[in-house]
């Protein structure tokens, strides 16, 4: 399954008589040639045409015959759902590579990955409200100063409040 450019030719078009089912939006099923002239696939392909939930077009080819153009729409949207996690892993968990390969070693990598900025977003959560307006600082920039040690003294004042107030829960060394 692939999703299509808007810009991409279909040729010969033929439609295809399925039941209607499901929520989804079908706009269209067909099987048409993909391309043009010289570049143009030498068989027919499945392509499905559905509305997304922001009531864009998406156009899909598959290779999937059997199933319904409301089960394709939804196989595309989970597998969609997947790259977007995937995409947030990388932004946020600092992860552009994993280091292992095997399964216990993906999942170590991202189980401490996930752990550190669930206890950052809650360390900066917690500081947060009280340092003074003019230091106050996104998520990002206290991610990127954390990682270098160069948080204001402000920043640095408020974690020690924070760990006398949780009774040295977690030990936070700040330079």
């Amino acid at each position: 399954m692939i999703r299509l450019k808007d810009n991409l030719h279909l040729v010969k078009p033929r439609k295809l008589q399925r039941q209607a089912c499901g929520k989804t939006k079908i706009v269209r099923d067909i099987t048409c040639y993909i391309g043009q002239k010289k570049w143009q696939s030498t068989k027919r392909h499945r392509v499905v045409e559905f509305e997304n939930n922001k009531g864009e077009i998406i156009r899909v080819a598959t290779d999937l015959r059997k199933e319904s153009p409301h089960e394709i729409a939804e196989i595309y949207k989970a597998r969609w759902q997947i790259e977007v996690f995937f995409r947030w892993i990388k932004q946020h968990l600092n992860v552009p590579q994993l280091f292992g390969t095997t399964e216990n070693a993906v999942y170590g990598q991202l189980f401490v990955a996930l752990t550190v900025y669930v206890l950052l977003k809650w360390l900066f959560d917690a500081v947060h409200p009280n340092v003074p307006l003019f230091m106050q600082l996104t998520f990002w920039e206290f991610m990127g100063r954390w990682r270098v040690f160069s948080l204001p003294v402000e920043w640095q004042v408020q974690f020690s409040l924070l760990r006398k107030k949780t009774g040295d829960f977690c030990e936070l060394t700040v330079p």
